[in-house]
């Protein structure tokens, strides 16, 4: 069966920039899936029909339809448990949930002042509006004041780094020698910066070459690089 991930796309359908459709598009390179692709703006929810809801990703796998990065997740490693397990055990699923909780509601909070004004500005014009509006009722503030935000959030996510490091410093990856979709949840979400900003990571001032934290993330570009644009390798 064909597979294909609907993902968020930029102007130029190129540039995917959601950390959660990242998630997905990673474990399918973790699992070795052939899969295609199919770019989706804010203003295309049409696209994705099919799944009942407007949030992405979504996942087609023949006739099955997932959507939710973690619930792609745990489908693959289900539906394909001879290709290599995102999940080798439930140990590995309970801290690999605990991660993705931390990802969304910890690191979340430093990374988006660094995104916004970068999404906005990468996004076609017809979907300026709603994401402008959107996220404004969200946040409470314009796009511009809650970019405002971002040299201290630089600061206060190199410091929420530590706990990785604290990790890192004994082992290659989260869980061990190799990595999982722990990883996978904590490179989706720099991904986000990377592929939203014009600024690699190491000149955003939080990390340098000899930071386990920015080793691994190169280990992590390079295990997974048949799907990471090649600007980033």
């Amino acid at each position: 069966m064909s597979i294909t991930l609907y993902d968020l796309a930029a102007a130029d359908t190129t540039v995917r920039f959601s950390p959660h459709c990242w998630k997905s598009r990673l474990a399918l390179s973790h699992k070795q899936l052939e899969h295609a692709t199919m770019p989706v703006a804010f203003m295309e929810k049409n696209k994705i029909a099919m799944s009942g809801q407007r949030l992405l990703p979504v996942l087609a796998d023949g006739d099955t339809v997932v959507y939710d990065s973690w619930d792609i997740a745990v489908y693959l490693d289900s539906k394909y448990p001879q290709r290599p397990a995102l999940f080798v055990n439930d140990d590995a699923i309970s801290y690999a949930m605990s991660v993705n909780e931390w990802c969304n509601n910890v690191l979340s909070v430093h990374i988006r002042p660094l995104v916004i004004m970068p999404i906005f500005n990468i996004i076609k014009e017809e979907d300026k509006s709603y994401f402008r509006q959107s996220r404004e009722e969200k946040l409470g503030l314009s796009l511009e004041a809650y970019n405002d935000k971002a040299n201290g959030s630089i600061a206060e996510l190199n410091k929420t780094l530590d706990t990785l490091r604290e990790v890192l410093d004994d082992q290659s990856y989260l869980t061990g020698p190799s990595p999982s979709y722990a990883d996978i949840c904590v490179l989706g979400m720099f991904l986000w910066i990377a592929c939203s900003n014009e600024v690699a990571l190491i000149d955003m001032g939080f990390t340098d070459r000899e930071d386990v934290f920015y080793q691994w993330y190169q280990r992590m570009l390079n295990r997974y690089s048949d799907v990471i644009p090649s600007r980033l390798l």
